[in-house]
């Protein structure tokens, strides 16, 4: 009996031990295998719904027929803004898209609507923002249309990017977005700045395709898409221009 127990004894610790290091090897196989795991998970989280704000003009603000009302308003977002659109009374009136793909953190925007006769009295502006398919709250005001100057009450304040447009035959466009202002008409071409929404600056030229203006800004000769721009004035005599 007394052999027998002596074989008995380290056969069993050699066992113990064996599992515990597996036990330990195991351990060790888990967690190297579930980091990798983490940090696949850890990227940025999408952000919940786009934000916009109507920046001007007030509520209760008063406008003529056939007068422009530009409304500026600001979104916002922490992946992108891709486009902001007006609504008057339920109906899209402008959309105004972000010139990057990517969309835009910040987002400041003038859209434009001309009041009708069927406007007369009180109307609602609504403005959204849009990030891909994800829409923003709402942001509304009521402003009052009236028929004639004489019965407008109030003249609304002007705010800094909402420039005042003279009622004359000069050809002008207004930056409705951040827009990057080129050598020549086209993508690919150089960028000389950007321009912030509300620049307003005569039509010195255009391309053969109308779809690009070449702008005078301070004096500063250079080109931007129309698809980001409100025209002003006559242009029907703009000249095609070299770029």
């Amino acid at each position: 009996m007394k052999k027998t127990y002596h074989r008995i004894f380290p056969l069993a610790v050699s066992r113990a031990l064996l599992l515990g290091i597996s036990l330990l090897l195991i351990g060790c196989n888990l967690q190297s295998g579930t980091q990798p795991a983490s940090q696949t998970q850890a990227g940025p989280a999408v952000s919940g719904k786009p934000t916009i704000q109507i920046v001007s003009p007030g509520g209760g603000d008063e406008f003529v027929i056939g007068d422009e009302i530009l409304v500026s308003v600001l979104a916002a977002d922490s992946i992108g803004v891709n486009r902001v659109q007006l609504f008057v009374d339920n109906q899209i009136v402008r959309t105004v898209s972000s010139e990057s793909l990517q969309g835009d953190l910040s987002m400041p925007a003038v859209l434009n609507y001309r009041p009708q006769r069927r406007d007369i009295g009180t109307i609602r502006l609504r403005a959204v923002a849009y990030r891909s398919a994800v829409v923003s709250e709402p942001d509304e005001i009521d402003v009052t249309v009236r028929e004639s100057p004489a019965q407008v009450l109030a003249t609304p304040a002007q705010q800094g990017n909402v420039p005042f447009i003279p009622d004359d035959d000069v050809c002008r466009a207004l930056v409705n977005v951040g827009l990057n202002f080129r050598t020549g008409p086209g993508t690919g071409r150089p960028i000389i700045t950007v321009l912030p929404s509300g620049t307003l600056a005569p039509i010195t030229g255009r391309n053969s395709e109308h779809s690009w203006w070449r702008l005078n800004v301070n004096n500063q000769l250079g080109w931007v898409s129309g698809d980001f721009t409100t025209e002003y004035g006559d242009c029907s005599a703009v000249a095609v221009a070299a770029g």
